[in-house]
């Protein structure tokens, strides 16, 4: 396999100018561990081998007498934190960081829909595991049962940090979530649909229902919350819900997008209380909820005529034809095989992301291609056609995401990616 890094002595004085705190702090992550806990998360119930606790316990003061970590990092800089991946040759001038906050993402809202959830903060929403809805299937929102607030005020943090600077915590919630944010109004039937349309189609025509149909539903007082845990609204004696009259239909109804609407106040609040920490007030309130997740995750829409805005080309033709094979794979590729080949080139996910495009070795024809996320730096080989191309890139995008470990040996001194 060809190995996703490749250092060349050419790139090092771009990695020079890289810019960081001057008190970086040194996190040592273990990879492996973090994807063997996402493979098996019940093996790991307190999720200390997480990518998020190895990141989250590695920022935390180092005793009593040590300052809090300041989140309120410059824009100038390129990277917060240095990384060292064990078991991985890396010198970390900015790819490493980013890799770690593109596993930090995955961890929270993954991708794939039928991978176990590593992580108790977020869960997906109903439309996304539901089978009767078409729209917003790829969010998640709050868990109304993780009451871990102080972790939720991290996150919060880190978005602050991404909202300052020019990084990207990509975080698929729905716009219900990112207005409650930001502190816009609203509405059940507008923003909830966005989380559970099928329950606000429910609510709705059960308000307006006649009285036969109404009948015939056998409706108690007793909803679900996102998660699909049991709420007795109304019960009996013994802690049964009661039936639901017609003439009662309309508190019902109102009793539930009251319950629904105010699920994640708790965690929402610890969230913004983060993200105060390191935005002031008055930037945050003019800021609108499209401009928030932009600034904090980056634009989730990667066309072409994006990508093609953000490659500079360095030795290598635009009009060659391996560059046009290389756009034309690119073309047949889903938003999420882009967001692949975005991680690939630059340890991000989303745009926006300089991408720098350079030839790869002479003798190299129809290989995979080589990167090095530290520059944002694609090596593409030769290529024959558009379909080995496509091939090629794909593969590498999905397969090669290990740091090679040509440097494994290096000192300490020099470690480099």
């Amino acid at each position: 396999m060809e190995p996703k890094l490749q250092i060349s002595p050419l790139l090092f004085g771009q990695i020079r100018d890289f810019k960081r705190p001057s008190d970086t702090p040194k996190l040592y992550i273990n990879r492996r561990a973090a994807m063997e806990h996402r493979c098996e998360p019940g093996n790991d119930p307190d999720f200390k081998n997480s990518i998020f606790s190895q990141i989250y316990e590695g920022l935390k003061p180092r005793d009593r007498n040590s300052k809090c970590l300041d989140y309120r990092w410059s824009s100038r800089f390129d990277q917060w934190w240095e990384c060292k991946f064990m078991s991985e040759g890396v010198i970390d001038q900015g790819g490493g960081f980013r890799d770690s906050l593109s596993d930090l993402s995955e961890e929270l809202c993954p991708v794939t829909s039928d991978a176990a959830l590593p992580l108790p903060f977020f869960i997906r929403s109903p439309n996304q595991v539901g089978d009767d809805s078409n729209i917003h299937r790829d969010v998640y929102i709050l868990n109304h049962q993780c009451r871990d607030f102080t972790k939720y005020e991290w996150i919060g943090q880190l978005m602050g940090a991404c909202l300052r600077g020019k990084e990207n915590l990509v975080l698929s919630f729905p716009p219900l979530i990112w207005k409650m944010i930001c502190g816009e109004r609203v509405t059940w039937t507008r923003d909830y649909h966005t989380v559970d349309a099928a329950e606000v189609k429910l609510i709705d025509q059960l308000e307006t229902m006649d009285k036969e149909t109404f009948s015939g539903a056998g409706r108690i007082w007793s909803t679900t919350m996102t998660d699909g845990t049991p709420v007795e609204l109304k019960v009996d004696g013994e802690g049964n819900p009661l039936p639901l009259d017609y003439d009662d239909r309309q508190e019902y109804c109102n009793k539930v997008r009251q319950i629904r609407m105010s699920e994640f106040d708790q965690q929402i609040s610890a969230i913004r209380k983060g993200l105060l920490k390191t935005v002031p007030q008055a930037v945050f309130d003019l800021l609108t909820w499209q401009e928030l997740e932009h600034r904090i995750s980056g634009n989730p829409d990667i066309t072409i005529e994006a990508l093609k805005r953000s490659v500079h080309y360095d030795d290598i033709e635009e009009d060659c034809s391996t560059v046009k094979y290389m756009w034309q794979a690119l073309e047949k590729f889903s938003t999420e095989d882009r967001s692949r080949f975005l991680r690939f080139v630059t340890g991000r996910k989303r745009l926006p992301a300089p991408i720098y495009v350079s030839s790869g070795k002479t003798d190299a024809i129809d290989c995979l291609p080589e990167s090095s996320t530290c520059a944002n730096m694609l090596y593409i080989p030769t290529y024959t056609s558009a379909k080995i191309a496509e091939q090629k890139l794909r593969y590498a995008v999905y397969n090669c995401t290990d740091i090679d470990l040509d440097l494994q040996d290096w000192g300490d001194s020099s470690d480099t990616e």
